[in-house]
C-alpha cells in the first residue's frame, strides 16, 4: 500500500510546543492491518448520535463535520475535521455526536476492539493517540471561548485562525486558507446567522486583513492584524 494510502495522524505535543508528532512507517503499516478504507461523497453520514460505537475513523483527505441533532429538527455543528484527524467519540458504547462528509472524503475505519488491543501493546502509538485526543479537547475548549465573544467579526477571525492551524501542512502557500464548508455551516458552527457571517467577512476585507479568493478560500493580507483580530484574550 502506498504511503499516502496508509493511516496517518498529526498529533500536537501535550505541551503544545515543538514539532507535530507523526506515526512511524511501522505504526502506520500496523494500523493498516486492522483498517478498512472507505471513500464517500459529500453528505454521507458516517454514524448517528446514539448508535452503537464500533469504529474509530481516521481522515486521509476531505472534510467531515461533527454535529448534534436538536429536538426541533435542526442541528448544531460541533466540529470540523480534516486530514489526519480522528473521530468516533463514544460514551457508554454509543456515539456522542453524528458525523457526515462535508466534501468527498477518504478515510480509514478501525474496529474499536482491535485498535484497543494494538494500542495496549505499543506505548509509542498509544502516546501519539493521547496527544491527538488532547489536542482535540483543546480545540473544543477553544470553540467554547470563541462563542463567548459578542462580536461576529472576532468569531469569524478566530475561526479562520483555527482553520489555518488545521491546514498547516496542507496549504499551497502561507497566506491562503481553504474554506471547504459552506457559509451556512460556518454560521451554524459559530452560532451566528449566515448574514452575520457574510458581514464579518466583508468587515475583515474592508479593514484590509483578508481578501476572499472566490467562495472556497481567503487570503491573509495583513498578518499582524489578522493575529491581533484572532487573539482569544
Amino acid at each position: 500500500m502506498a504511503p499516502n494510502q496508509l493511516p496517518s495522524i498529526r498529533a500536537i505535543p501535550l505541551t503544545n510546543s515543538g514539532p507535530a508528532l507523526r506515526l512511524t512507517s511501522r505504526d502506520r503499516e500496523h494500523l493498516a492491518t486492522i483498517a478498512t478504507m472507505m471513500r464517500v461523497g459529500p453528505g454521507t453520514v458516517f454514524y448517528e448520535r446514539g448508535t452503537d460505537a464500533g469504529w474509530i475513523y481516521n481522515i486521509i483527505s476531505g472534510t467531515v463535520c461533527s454535529y448534534r441533532p436538536l429536538r426541533d429538527g435542526s442541528e448544531r455543528i460541533t466540529a470540523f475535521l480534516f486530514a489526519e484527524d480522528l473521530f468516533g467519540l463514544a460514551r457508554n458504547g454509543s456515539y456522542v455526536n453524528s458525523t457526515r462528509a462535508v466534501t468527498a472524503v477518504s478515510a480509514f475505519k478501525f474496529p474499536i476492539d482491535a485498535l484497543s488491543g494494538l494500542l495496549m501493546g505499543n506505548a509509542q502509538l498509544q502516546f501519539r493517540f493521547l496527544c491527538k485526543i488532547t489536542h482535540t479537547l483543546r480545540e473544543a475548549q477553544r470553540r467554547a471561548l470563541v462563542l463567548t465573544r459578542r462580536d461576529p467579526v472576532e468569531r469569524v477571525a478566530v475561526f479562520l485562525s483555527m482553520l489555518e492551524e488545521a491546514q498547516a501542512d496542507k496549504r499551497q502557500d502561507d497566506h491562503t486558507i481553504a474554506l471547504p464548508m459552506s457559509q451556512r455551516d460556518i454560521a451554524n458552527f459559530l452560532n451566528l446567522t449566515p448574514g452575520s457571517v457574510d458581514s464579518a467577512f466583508h468587515a475583515l476585507e474592508d479593514r484590509g486583513i483578508i481578501s476572499r479568493e472566490g467562495g472556497n478560500a481567503v487570503r491573509v493580507r495583513d498578518r499582524e492584524r489578522f493575529i491581533e483580530q484572532g487573539l482569544e484574550e
